[in-house]
């Protein structure tokens, strides 16, 4: 008889344990789904640059992270610049990345944001960093469209939409 009551206490743990493991995993695993497994990270790089000579004077990133699941405005959105080595020497220097959403849209089937990015290159006296005798914005447009069912994104690039850079300055997409 002991033995049967040990058996079945020990049963009666055992279940207890899984029953409060299940309901654990049950309690994380919608979190998990929808930050993890459904949003992907989006990014468009310009490299500002010398017309000419095609230098690279830094990066600029603009990160989205597209949740198909989730209403397209509520995708976070992060921007950086960073001014690499070549950019410091001759004295441009990128800063003051933002994102902004422009415009969203809801379909059946896709869901749409319209983004314009923007920063800042200042062109400081090389190899210091300042004195800054001009600072000059560039506004950077991109859309992404992501299938609700498939969760596949398109990014749209529309390049340099405004911009108060001089002629001999470019963007380019590639490093």
């Amino acid at each position: 008889m002991n033995t049967a009551r040990i058996t079945k206490r020990r049963a009666l743990a055992v279940t207890a344990v899984g029953g409060l493991l299940a309901g654990a995993v049950a309690v994380l695993s919608p979190a998990q789904a929808t930050e993890g497994s459904s949003c992907t990270p989006k990014r468009v790089t310009v490299y500002p640059g010398d017309g000419l000579t095609h230098v690279r004077w830094g990066e600029v990133n603009f990160e989205v992270t597209v949740c198909p699941k989730e209403d397209s405005s509520s995708w976070d959105t992060n921007a950086s610049a960073a001014t690499n080595g070549t950019g410091t020497a001759i004295g441009y220097l990128l800063g003051s990345a933002s994102l902004r959403t422009t415009s969203t849209v809801e379909k059946n089937k896709t869901q749409s944001a319209t983004y314009t990015g923007s920063f800042t290159v200042k062109d400081c006296a090389p190899g210091v960093g300042w004195p800054c005798a001009r600072t000059y914005k560039v506004d950077v447009g991109f859309a992404l469209i992501t299938n609700k069912n498939s969760g596949k994104t398109r990014l749209i690039y529309g390049g340099g939409i405004e911009s108060t850079m001089p002629r001999g300055m470019a963007l380019y997409r590639t490093p």
